[in-house]
């Protein structure tokens, strides 16, 4: 049984079944302000009286296993008109597979609504057998169950006209395979560096780090490597598709490919890329002797190894001798991409001048104080978006390290309500495999200090270093836990309110860096 239907059970049993008609709609929690909000939605035949929602919200309450968390009750009307149901179609397929969005027209969605909500999806074949696949028409129908109070039949129809954007298609693929790409990369250490100045070419851009060419000795789903091209040609080759000549004969058509040798310091490898009709006029961008970052897949040829590519990137390649492996933290030595800045404030001057105060643990350690901002509270999937980090030198306030971070997914609207950060704001932001060699570097040989982080920053704080195989072993504390222990009966141990009891003072909780200079102060306060 789900923890949602535990969650509805709970609800039923305590109301003896009196809201049965109750459909939880979303459970979210607000980490940074420590409020967990839970929607319910009902019917618009029924109505439910201010004191029947408030019998509803107590039973919540007493459910949601948050020490100390405000928890806060919506229960609101379902409304469910033709134009909600079309944008909210609209809005689950622009987020979750933008190649079949943008591949639509508005006709190609159909809402009727009546008993039950029939939504009719029309795509072309390739398309559809995605969707299918993918099992977004089950994921689409929960989605729209958890919006509105009805039911839903979903169809899937086959368009007669029209053609697939095919290198859409491969971006959606592509994405998968990085995806399982990054599955291998937590459990393996490979043998892999960094580029740098990367200029996406042909496909998407290219997130992960490239392994030498040496080191591939099996075929592979998605790999990354670089190298200077060497031997360019152009080729063509018979498709499966047959068109009609210039005599109203069927023959196969013909379709561009390239192949050329992809070379660096430990070896090299033939390269082949079947372009699609757009990608076509940028592969005569390239030349023999540049040096590119290319994604792909390996396989077995005549027993030698080839690549099939979807992406190149242009980039510069570090010589040999200076390539900084992923693996080893004895070569992190230098900021690469974000380099801290000398903490300045009057507060500090005024607050830890007196450093007999504090304890001698306080007084004789170094610390990092650390905050992140996600796109959600999802340990295993959402992304961190945001790193401020401020670290302590006996008693005083020395460095800060705040950065944004673009995610690999675009920011989710709930995420930007509470932490205010938006797609814009990280467009153009260093991926996290960057920023987090970079903030190990900031971390190296201190205690990391966060606030009610033990199970939640500190694990994406892991998570985030084995993507490089980066290990932080250090020395974790609470602050949390600390003012659990040492200041009895506050009527709950949120960061606001420990902050306001010991007189620090808490300047916009939605962003890490203010988060952290307050967690730093309660922190020497209770240490």
């Amino acid at each position: 049984m789900s923890k949602t239907q535990d969650f509805i059970n709970y609800i039923n049993e305590r109301t003896c079944n009196k809201y049965v008609f109750l459909r939880l709609r979303q459970v979210l929690f607000d980490r940074s302000k420590n409020i967990c909000v839970v929607s319910f939605i009902y019917p618009k035949t029924i109505e439910v009286s201010e004191k029947s929602k408030k019998e509803i919200v107590d039973v919540v309450k007493s459910y949601i296993p948050l020490e100390n968390a405000i928890v806060e009750v919506r229960i609101n009307k379902s409304y469910v008109e033709q134009d909600l149901v079309f944008n909210h179609v609209k809005s689950f397929l622009r987020t979750n597979s933008s190649l079949i969005f943008n591949n639509m027209e508005e006709k190609d969605i159909v809402v009727n609504v009546g008993e039950v909500v029939d939504v009719q999806l029309s795509l072309e074949e390739s398309q559809k057998d995605f969707f299918l696949k993918s099992n977004l028409d089950r994921k689409l129908t929960q989605y729209l169950e958890k919006q509105f109070y009805a039911n839903f039949a979903l169809v899937v129809n086959i368009k007669k006209t029209g053609k697939v954007k095919e290198e859409l298609l491969d971006n959606r693929l592509k994405s998968i395979e990085r995806q399982s790409e990054l599955d291998s990369l937590l459990t393996n250490n490979l043998d892999k560096y960094m580029v740098t100045d990367k200029k996406v070419i042909v496909g998407s851009e290219i997130t992960f780090n490239p392994r030498y060419i040496n080191s591939i000795d099996k075929e592979y789903e998605s790999v990354v490597v670089a190298g200077k091209i060497n031997f360019l040609t152009e080729r063509t080759y018979k498709s499966k598709r047959k068109v009609k000549n210039k005599e109203g004969e069927e023959e196969f058509l013909e379709k561009p490919l390239f192949r050329f040798n992809l070379k660096d310091d430990t070896g090299n490898i033939n390269v082949i890329i079947f372009p699609s009709k757009s990608n076509y006029h940028k592969m005569h961008l390239l030349k023999n002797g540049d040096t590119v970052a290319v994604s792909g897949k390996i396989q077995k040829y005549n027993d030698n190894y080839e690549m099939v590519i979807k992406d190149i990137s242009l980039c510069k390649i570090p010589n040999k001798n200076e390539v900084e492996k992923i693996v080893s933290t004895d070569l992190i030595t230098e900021y690469k991409y974000i380099k801290p800045q000398k903490y300045s404030s009057l507060k500090q001057t005024n607050l830890f001048d007196e450093n007999k105060f504090l304890s001698k643990e306080a007084r004789e350690g170094s610390f990092v104080v650390y905050d992140f901002e996600t796109t959600g509270i999802n340990l295993s999937n959402d992304e961190i978006i945001e790193i401020g980090a401020l670290k302590i030198v006996n008693g005083e306030f020395k460095e800060v390290f705040t950065t944004l971070v673009k995610p690999k997914k675009p920011i989710p609207f709930e995420a930007t309500k509470v932490n205010k950060i938006t797609n814009e704001m990280v467009a153009n932001c260093y991926s996290i495999e960057q920023v987090i060699r970079d903030f190990y570097l900031f971390c190296k040989d201190c205690q990391m200090v966060g606030y009610n982080s033990i199970a939640f920053d500190s694990v994406f704080l892991e998570r985030a270093g084995k993507t490089v195989g980066i290990n932080f072993n250090n020395n974790q504390l609470d602050a949390f836990m600390l003012a659990k222990q040492k200041l009895k009966g506050l009527r709950n141990y949120k960061l606001g309110t420990v902050a306001k009891y010991l007189e620090v003072n808490l300047i916009d909780a939605h962003r890490a860096l203010n988060d952290v200079i307050a967690t730093a102060e309660v922190f020497l306060k209770l240490y």
